[in-house]
């Protein structure tokens, strides 16, 4: 029994149960059964404590849901998600609903998380379906590019690249996979496998973006690129916030600083949090000048920027 123990994934909050070989599962009244003997289920802890006997079906039901949700890469997660199916089917289409509602919300990096683990899901059940992994790339392509996760972007952008690539496996051409995956490429600093993917791919009917890879790619053919991989960026900016929280704040400027040294990284990501943390450690250094400067770099890349309007009145004693 410790053997198959070590084989399973931990989750938080489930314990598993191994069933006889021959148990199965009554549902529909005892009207259907599946057999689930040999198949470690997961169990909510508090499910598992009040066990007399085999689980309730209900109890099965929650322990899966659960431990999919929580990690839909788990061992045994393609058992999991057909088990849902079958016997689950309400759960099912909540993880479905969860996708499309997410997917219409400006949302924060959490439920971007619940949304990539309900693709996942969803994929499991539909491994032919290349409309999946391509908007389980999508999202970690959003992930890797939000504030609050840079110092996790070169682990979510290669994630993007690995679901976007098996998108491109299952429908080759697909114009849409194309242009997310040279996005990405030029994230890793793939800037001729980016060209490549733009090249044929541009969509006459998005005229901005279909602008901005042609500025793209005359960049990389004339060889004006980023000093290092735009990703490398990502996360140093990332690994700077998390000095600022800390109280770093000479380290936060100086990391920050180097950063904004390459012109081109900065015409193509102008982040006016940039200067907004660097504004905000001078002020912590007692150095309101270089501050009122910084805040006002902000807001000159996004006048409507509300935390460097905020603390320029701040820096200026205009509160």
């Amino acid at each position: 029994m410790s053997a198959q123990v070590q084989d399973l994934t931990p989750i938080k909050g489930v314990t598993y149960y191994y069933p006889p070989l021959d148990a199965v599962l009554v549902f529909k009244d005892g009207a259907a059964e599946i057999p689930y003997g040999g198949l470690p289920v997961p169990l909510l802890e508090e499910d598992y404590a009040s066990l007399d006997g085999e689980p309730s079906y209900d109890a099965v039901g929650r322990g899966v849901y659960q431990a999919l949700r929580t990690n839909p890469d788990c061992i045994h997660c393609a058992a999991y998600a057909t088990l849902l199916r079958d016997a689950y089917p309400h759960y099912l289409a909540e993880l479905a609903s969860h996708a499309i509602m997410l997917d219409s919300k400006d949302v924060e990096v959490p439920y971007i998380d619940r949304k990539i683990a309900s693709l996942k899901v969803l994929s499991l059940l539909e491994p032919g379906n290349g409309g999946l992994p391509l908007e389980i790339g999508r999202a970690y392509l959003d992930r890797g590019l939000r504030l609050s996760a840079l110092h996790m972007s070169t682990v979510s952008i290669y994630r993007a690249e690995h679901f976007l690539r098996r998108a491109l496996e299952l429908k080759p051409g697909d114009g849409r996979a194309l242009r997310l995956l040279g996005e990405v490429c030029y994230l890793l600093g793939k800037y001729e496998e980016a060209a490549s993917c733009w090249r044929d791919t541009l969509d006459p009917a998005d005229a901005d973006e279909a602008e901005r890879f042609r500025v793209r790619l005359a960049r990389i053919s004339e060889g004006r690129l980023p000093l290092i991989a735009p990703v490398d960026y990502l996360e140093a900016i990332g690994a700077a916030f998390a000095c600022f929280h800390a109280g770093g704040y000479e380290e936060a400027v100086a990391i920050l600083q180097d950063v904004l040294m390459d012109g081109i990284f900065c015409a193509e990501f102008p982040i006016a949090d940039i200067h907004c943390v660097i504004g905000k450690s001078f002020m912590h250094l007692d150095m309101p000048r270089y501050a009122e400067e910084s805040f006002r770099a902000a807001l000159q890349l996004d006048p409507a920027h509300e935390e460097s309007l905020a603390c320029l009145r701040k820096a200026t004693g205009e509160e």
